[in-house]
């Protein structure tokens, strides 16, 4: 059944708090149960939930059998025993049977979002707060139900009243960002700092994080390290890596400690957090008052740089091309950087651009890999680089050509050095030598000014997809006579047709080889 809608609020406020139907069972059944005697409350309870028609006892028969305590795991006749309870309104059982539906694959039961609303409305009614949180959930993203953030609203506005912890959270994302109802910062914070005070990490940090930022909260420094600590000793790896990191260099409230900085990162780093990883290689690469230890800052580079952290990819490619902690390994540098490169870290490409100019990866790489990166670096001032790329485009690697002109336009003296690489590049089919050319010829820079030559390689350069060439072409063309227009067009026909020819006779001879 697919649940569209909930009472309206008033009602809901009214049905929330009926009572439940007064059931009991045996004393020798309840002291069972909490001594932890599931063996003999489950016998016992065994004839009564069969026979009695009891919803209580159904229930923890029902839960008994569900998990295996005190007997054989028994999960499908658990679930119809919680089935018969629930349709007695017993709220618990209505609760159990729903988180089953959410979860599926117990007692081969599918994933059932419709029927698991059904059951939490049933309990919500009964103001279940768990309940009411879990359908909250539901509304709020529009699973077994209809999306509706106003009646989510409502639903974690009365679990919070009634005391459920993760509502009072929930409740104050929905007053901050106005998410069913008005913004309202107040109480936002209000139920923020519940959820925080009842223990639950993931407000604890947001708390704190608000009150270091002045975001949200009044800003308060003290207090915010007290929050991230509680936050950080539940759990919370990003609280445990922020508090480390405190400790690691410390600040206006917090002293540095190494031990506690080394504590709080390990735990968050073992609890899969990448930026713990790195900070944790950080401090064992010497620095801190923390003793040296190249072995473990490789360990947690390289768990860094595996949890896809760029700076972390970066740092390991450089103890392995410095030689740190193992024996010097430029391949296995390079490759790094190439990994921290594709990561984000651009710092990757200026450091194999100075490693391509010093030649250090000739033997692991082709030169037109090495382009982009010495382009980089003989941007950054790195002669080798400039050189290397000078060399490649000499030796007729087009995009060494392409690369290594644009590298010396950026001294509009030297255009004329850079004409020839763009020629050969632009004859060769490089489009975007073609618009530079052309836009040397439309200025008469580094080579005389013809604007028929500047408009034949503008036109080339847009017909094989150049957007600003198009551009250009058109606004040169007004500045042009008819005749010149048409000269420009013939040139830019014969080029085509001749770079045409040219791939039919290639074609011709590849098939025409032994």
């Amino acid at each position: 059944m697919f649940v569209r809608y909930l009472m309206p609020a008033a009602a809901l406020c009214i049905a929330f708090t009926a009572p439940l139907p007064a059931q009991t069972l045996p004393g020798e059944i309840t002291d069972a149960l909490g001594r932890g005697d599931f063996a003999t409350a489950r016998a016992a309870l065994a004839t009564i939930a069969q026979e009695d028609g009891n919803a209580l006892a159904q229930f923890h028969y029902g839960t008994l059998l569900l998990q295996g305590q005190g007997g054989p795991l028994a999960q499908a006749q658990g679930i119809d025993m919680l089935e018969k309870s629930a349709a007695q309104d017993h709220a618990a059982a209505a609760l159990l049977l729903a988180r089953v539906y959410l979860t599926g694959n117990i007692a081969g039961t599918s994933r059932n979002p419709e029927r698991a609303a059904v059951l939490l409305l049933a309990a919500a009614e009964q103001g279940n707060g768990e309940a009411q949180y879990y359908l909250g959930l539901l509304h709020q993203n529009g699973s077994g139900v209809e999306k509706n953030l106003e009646q989510a609203f409502t639903l974690f506005k009365s679990a919070a009243e009634n005391g459920d912890h993760a509502a009072k959270y929930e409740l104050s994302k929905a007053y901050a960002n106005g998410r069913g109802t008005d913004v309202d910062s107040v109480k936002a914070l209000h139920w923020l700092r519940a959820a925080a005070d009842s223990g639950l990490g993931d407000a604890q940090f947001f708390l704190a994080n608000a009150l270091e930022s002045g975001q949200g909260a009044p800003l308060d420094r003290i207090e915010a390290l007290g929050w991230y600590r509680r936050a950080a000793e539940n759990g919370i790896p990003i609280a445990q890596r922020i508090l480390g990191g405190k400790y690691l260099t410390g600040n206006d409230t917090t002293e540095p400690d190494p031990n506690e900085a080394l504590r709080w990162l390990t735990l968050a780093a073992q609890a899969g957090d990448p930026g713990a990883m790195h900070n944790l290689a950080v401090a064992y690469g010497g620095g801190h008052n923390i003793a040296r230890d190249d072995a473990k800052a490789l360990k947690w580079y390289a768990a860094g740089s595996e949890a896809g952290l760029a700076r972390s990819t970066y740092a390991l490619a450089q103890y392995h091309e410095l030689g740190r902690g193992l024996p010097a390994d430029i391949k296995q540098a390079a490759l790094l950087y190439r990994t921290a490169l594709e990561q984000g870290d651009k710092r990757a490409a200026l450091r194999l651009g100075y490693l391509t100019g010093q030649g250090a990866l000739d033997a692991y790489m082709p030169p037109h890999f090495g382009v982009d990166w010495t382009a980089a670096a003989a941007r950054e001032g790195d002669e080798n680089a400039k050189n290397w790329l000078r060399k490649q485009a000499d030796e007729g690697l087009r995009a060494a050509e392409v690369v290594f002109a644009l590298l010396l336009l950026d001294d509009p003296a030297q255009a004329a050095d850079a004409a020839p690489y763009l020629e050969r590049a632009a004859e060769a089919g490089e489009v975007t030598a073609q618009f530079e050319l052309g836009m040397l010829y439309m200025k008469g820079l580094g080579v005389t000014l013809d604007y028929v030559q500047a408009h034949a390689w503008l036109n080339i350069a847009a017909t094989s997809g150049h957007a600003k060439a198009a551009e250009t072409r058109e606004i040169l063309g007004n500045l042009m006579t008819p005749d010149q227009i048409s000269a420009a067009q013939t040139t830019a026909r014969v080029f085509f047709e001749t770079a045409s020819q040219r791939r039919t006779e290639a074609v011709a001879g590849s098939r025409s080889d032994p």
